[in-house]
């Protein structure tokens, strides 16, 4: 009986260490924006502050940096966001003039729920 019930513990015991373990990881993905400008030229470097408001569950998520032209933002829960985009752009015009402007884009609703690629363009505006 006593090895029996030792058994049996430890048939119970493999059962909770298999159970422990994590079926769903694929709650987050990585969202790409994209930011074009509004005429013709090329995108020297953007320093950014990004806001982006999950539409079901109202978290905000908030990210500020320097970048090429694609901001990304990693381990973000998959759904449904409204994107607000601020800060200042430096790029080159078509006459090679070097032009600083400060600019906003915005977006009431982006889907972000696929795994891999979820990516957004948004054009700027430009505040002069």
């Amino acid at each position: 009986m006593r090895k029996s019930f030792i058994y049996l513990m430890y048939a119970l015991t493999l059962i909770c260490v298999a159970s422990c373990h994590d079926d769903y990881r694929d709650y987050t993905t990585t969202g790409h924006i994209l930011l074009t400008l509004p005429t013709d030229g090329e995108i020297e470097t953007i320093q950014y502050s990004v806001k982006m408001m999950n539409l079901n569950s109202r978290n905000t998520i908030t990210q500020a940096g320097k970048t090429g032209g694609t901001i990304i933002i990693e381990n973000l829960f998959r759904g449904a966001y409204s994107i607000n985009v601020e800060g200042v752009v430096r790029y080159v015009d078509n006459n090679a003039t070097t032009h600083t402007s400060q600019f906003r884009a915005q977006s009431d609703y982006v889907s972000m729920v696929e795994l891999n690629d979820n990516s957004i363009s948004l054009e700027m505006i430009l505040m002069d």
